[in-house]
């Protein structure tokens, strides 16, 4: 399984990609987002009947985007990552789909344990 997670723009996103699906949720972004990306995540893996350590990557939108959001998404995911000891991969607005395939028929301990942001 792998963790999405975009908090760049007005409406934030948490997803869980398991094959070639995708179960999401989305919300408005607000002063709580950091709280809400966590909530989300939670409820998406007990949804799925998973844990953390079910995780075998994290994807984190990178930006353009608020700069804030930005932030925390970020924060979070690499959090997570180094906790985990999984790889976590940043991408830019448009470009979640291709990385989310490439990831999938890459080695995984290819990429960082770790992600920054772009701000434009």
């Amino acid at each position: 399984m792998i963790l999405i997670i975009d908090t760049t723009d007005r409406v934030c996103e948490v997803g869980i990609a398991s094959g070639h699906n995708i179960d999401s949720v989305k919300w408005p972004w607000d002063k709580d987002t950091g709280t809400e990306v966590l909530k989300n995540i939670q409820m998406l893996l007990k949804k799925h009947q998973k844990g953390l350590t079910d995780l075998k990557a994290i994807l984190v939108n990178c930006g353009p985007g608020s700069f804030t959001g930005t932030r925390v998404g970020i924060t979070v995911a690499n959090t997570l990552a180094w906790s985990l000891d999984i790889p976590v991969l940043g991408y830019r607005d448009g470009e979640r789909d291709e990385v989310l395939a490439k990831i999938r028929r890459v080695n995984r301990s290819c990429f960082s344990k770790i992600t920054l942001p772009y701000y434009s």
